[in-house]
């Protein structure tokens, strides 16, 4: 009777201690998971700016005038659509608008193209053979969407760009006026409600993720 005891609570204390450790393990399996796609952000925007400053592609001798010209628009850039996507680019054909898989560039790891269609309306362009498919957040990050605040937003706030010089200097969507004044915070929003927020510094280009006040970097 008293070894019958014994093992009741022994099973009662390891009741308790795999309820503990779930009640830590799932917040942290959705904290991961939106960690890991802030990371992924951060990290292609490191590399978009690495890529500028070793493989400078401006070109002052393009023309500023008509559609999709400008010296401006060899640059590197990472662009961010509605879709929940973004894609890492240079425009070396100067044709403008959204990036082409031949401008985009590759994964250094896999020789994966980190570029992804912005498809029509909300809907990603489906990844195709060559495309690094984690490059569609909302596919697999349940992301809802980008949300970019006006020094790299375009037209509405869930879209915009970053390209960057020669010296890993940060440009915006509007990119005549310079090198931007005002950090560029992009907000990745989850599905969940919860949100994490990767942030370019003005004039320098460090990026980092902040933490969850919005006021410092991890």
């Amino acid at each position: 009777m008293r070894k019958f005891a014994f093992t009741m609570i022994e099973l009662v204390f390891v009741i308790v201690i795999i309820g503990i450790m779930s009640a830590m393990i799932i917040p942290r399996l959705d904290r991961d998971n939106r960690f890991e796609a802030a990371t992924q952000v951060l990290n292609h925007i490191k590399y978009t700016q690495h890529l500028a400053l070793t493989e400078d592609m401006f070109q002052d001798g393009n023309p500023d005038t008509g559609p999709g010209t400008g010296w401006f628009k060899s640059r590197w850039e990472i662009q961010f659509y509605t879709c929940g996507g973004y894609a890492i680019h240079s425009d070396r054909g100067q044709n403008g608008g959204n990036a082409a898989s031949l401008d985009a560039a590759l994964d250094p790891q896999t020789g994966k193209r980190l570029w992804i269609g912005a498809g029509v309306g909300a809907n990603c362009t489906a990844p195709v053979a060559g495309d690094f498919e984690k490059m569609d957040l909302s596919e697999h990050y349940d992301l809802v969407n980008f949300t970019l605040t006006p020094s790299c937003r375009g037209a509405v706030a869930t879209t915009g760009q970053i390209s960057f010089d020669s010296l890993g200097r940060p440009y915006g969507a509007n990119i005549i006026d310079g090198v931007i004044k005002q950090d560029c915070n992009i907000t990745l929003s989850f599905n969940t409600g919860a949100n994490e927020v990767v942030s370019i510094h003005a004039e320098t280009g460090y990026a980092c993720i902040l933490n969850t006040a919005g006021t410092n970097c991890l």
